[in-house]
């Protein structure tokens, strides 16, 4: 048995996603599937059905590793054969001929070509339901010396470019580098997203948007991180644009 290319393996991927998409409602997939058609009964690398709420779409995936007009034409008389609402996928590398694309855009059918196709698992850490706790008696009495009441005092929504500074105003990290700090120390496979809580053992202040408070003080900073594989990631992309095309395209 030989093992299988890049291309297939990124269906594969994209058919281990499925599960996760929750955009539509999946009604069946199969892997190296059997699909009756009208006429005949056509072997398929995965198969997807899903549902708007309205209408019963099919996804017929296949991998090539380069795809060529005849190969298109065969592959438009499968779906051709199957009954319904169908939409074929050809995953494979790039294409530059105008002709194969006129082709598998006038058919019906989705050239997802891998640019940089990944060999090998790649796992990147992913954080999620992040909050900021500040000092809050420290925050009233800043607000109230500064005059502001209840007015809201706003920092940056994006972690890269959310500085932390130390008692003496020296930028000491940021949010981000504390999430990258916990995520090179999480394991792959090590199960469900750990909860983290960092504290601060001095002083520390949080930038904000404010001029009359440049800065609040942070109590801790608490969110959950785990690894996520990065092929399922683009697998899981390829999927929502596949969705987002067919919803498009049937909907002409």
């Amino acid at each position: 048995m030989t093992s299988p290319n890049i291309y297939q393996q990124a269906v594969r991927e994209m058919y281990e996603a499925i599960a996760d998409v929750d955009t539509v409602k999946t009604c069946k997939t199969q892997y190296n599937a059997m699909i009756e058609g009208k006429t005949s009964t056509h072997e398929v690398e995965a198969y997807w059905e899903f549902t708007d709420g309205d209408i019963t779409y099919k996804v017929v995936i296949q991998a090539k590793e380069q795809a060529s007009l005849a190969e298109l034409f065969i592959f438009l008389r499968m779906l051709r054969d199957i009954p319904g609402q169908v939409i074929g996928v050809v995953v494979t590398q790039p294409v530059y001929q105008k002709d194969i694309k006129d082709m598998a855009a006038n058919a019906g059918i989705l050239l997802c070509e891998l640019t940089q196709p990944i060999t090998t698992e790649v796992w990147e850490p992913v954080v999620s339901n992040v909050q900021v706790n500040v000092d809050k008696p420290w925050v009233k009495q800043a607000k109230e010396q500064a005059g502001l009441g209840d007015e809201p005092v706003q920092v940056s929504a994006d972690p890269k470019y959310s500085f932390i500074y130390d008692e003496a105003g020296n930028c000491i990290d940021t949010v981000q580098g504390i999430f990258d700090q916990y995520g090179k120390q999480h394991k792959v496979g090590s199960g469900e997203p750990q909860t983290i809580v960092h504290t601060f053992s001095v002083p520390t202040f949080l930038q904000t948007n404010h001029v009359l408070v440049p800065f609040i003080k942070l109590d801790n900073i608490t969110f959950d991180v785990e690894l996520a594989n990065v092929n399922h990631r683009a697998a899981e992309d390829m999927l929502a644009n596949i969705v987002d095309i067919i919803l498009k395209y049937f909907g002409k």
